[in-house]
C-alpha cells in the first residue's frame, strides 16, 4: 500500500512539467497594479525590454501571460526571416512575440478594432520593430467592407447582424495566393474562422504551421467536424487544447448563455 501511493505521488509530480520561462514574467507587485486599474484611459506599462500601451489591464495580464509566458503560438523553423501572418492582432502582443522570437522575420498583422488598432501600431512604434505591415481591416471570404461589433475588447468580433460598424474587409486567400510560403499563420477571428477556413483551402499547401482559434455553439458539432476535415485535407496534423472552459456541468447546463459555448485552441502542423 506504502509502495502504490508513494507511486501515484511520484505519477503525479513527474508529470508535471516546469515551465521554462524566455520571457519576463509579470510580477506580483504589477499584477496587483493590474488588477486595480480602470479600464477607460490608455496606459503604458514596461516588461522586461517592452513598453506595452494598453486600455483593459485584465485583457493585458490574461493575454501577456498566455503569449509570453505559457509561449502559445511558439513555433520553430530553420529561417532566419520567417513569414507570419497574425490575423486578430489585438494590440499587438502577439507581434512583439513574433517579433522578440524571430527578430528578422516579417509580420503582416490584421485588426479590424479601430481602438485595438490604434494601440497595436503605437506598441509597433514604441518598440521600434521593423518588417511589421499593419492592415486596419477584418479577415473575410471578400475584399470590401463588412460589419463588425466593436466593444474595445478581445471579443469583437464580425457581427452576424447589420448592426455592427462597417470596417475594411480583405479576402485572406488573395493574400495568402500572393506569397509562395507562409511559416505561421495566426487566425483568431472570434468565429470568422468557420467561414474563412474553407475559403483558403486551396492555399492551405503553403502553410507550415497554422494556429486557429475555435469559436462554436453546443450545436455547431458539424461544423467543427468540417473543419477539422478541411484541415485534415490541407496536409494538418491537430493537437486540440481547450481555451475556455466556462461550462462547469456540460451534461446538465448545457450551454454557457454567451455568444460562444465552446472556445478551442488548434494547433496544426505538418
Amino acid at each position: 500500500m506504502i509502495k502504490t501511493a508513494t507511486n501515484i505521488i511520484k505519477g503525479v509530480f513527474r508529470g508535471r512539467k516546469r515551465v521554462k520561462h524566455n520571457f519576463k514574467e509579470i510580477g506580483w507587485v504589477q499584477e496587483k497594479i493590474l488588477k486595480h486599474q480602470e479600464d477607460k484611459s490608455i496606459k503604458r506599462l514596461g516588461i522586461g525590454n517592452l513598453y506595452i500601451c494598453y486600455q483593459r489591464p485584465y485583457e493585458l495580464l490574461h493575454s501577456y501571460r498566455a503569449i509570453f509566458e505559457e509561449e502559445l503560438y511558439r513555433f520553430s523553423t530553420a529561417k532566419k526571416e520567417p513569414l507570419i501572418l497574425d490575423c486578430g492582432s489585438n494590440i499587438g502582443l502577439s507581434v512583439l512575440y513574433f517579433k522578440q522570437l524571430f527578430p528578422g522575420s516579417k509580420v503582416i498583422a490584421f485588426e479590424p478594432d479601430g481602438n485595438n488598432f490604434a494601440l497595436l501600431k503605437q506598441n509597433v512604434e514604441n518598440n521600434k520593430l521593423s518588417n511589421v505591415v499593419l492592415h486596419q481591416a477584418a479577415v473575410w471570404t471578400r475584399d470590401g467592407v463588412i460589419h463588425f461589433d466593436s466593444n474595445v475588447s478581445e471579443a469583437s468580433h464580425i457581427s452576424e447582424t447589420a448592426k455592427g460598424q462597417e470596417v475594411p474587409a480583405v479576402r485572406l486567400k488573395q493574400v495568402l495566393q500572393n506569397e509562395a510560403e507562409v511559416d505561421f499563420l495566426k487566425m483568431d477571428i472570434e468565429g470568422a474562422e468557420m467561414d474563412v477556413l474553407p475559403d483558403i483551402a486551396e492555399e492551405l499547401k503553403k502553410i507550415k504551421n497554422l494556429f486557429l482559434e475555435y469559436h462554436g455553439k453546443v450545436e455547431d458539432t458539424q461544423r467543427l467536424q468540417q473543419l477539422l476535415r478541411i484541415l485534415q485535407e490541407g496536409g494538418f496534423q491537430v493537437y486540440i487544447r481547450n481555451a475556455a472552459d466556462n461550462v462547469a456541468h456540460p451534461f446538465v447546463e448545457k450551454r454557457t448563455g454567451t455568444i460562444y459555448d465552446v472556445q478551442l485552441n488548434l494547433f496544426c502542423y505538418k
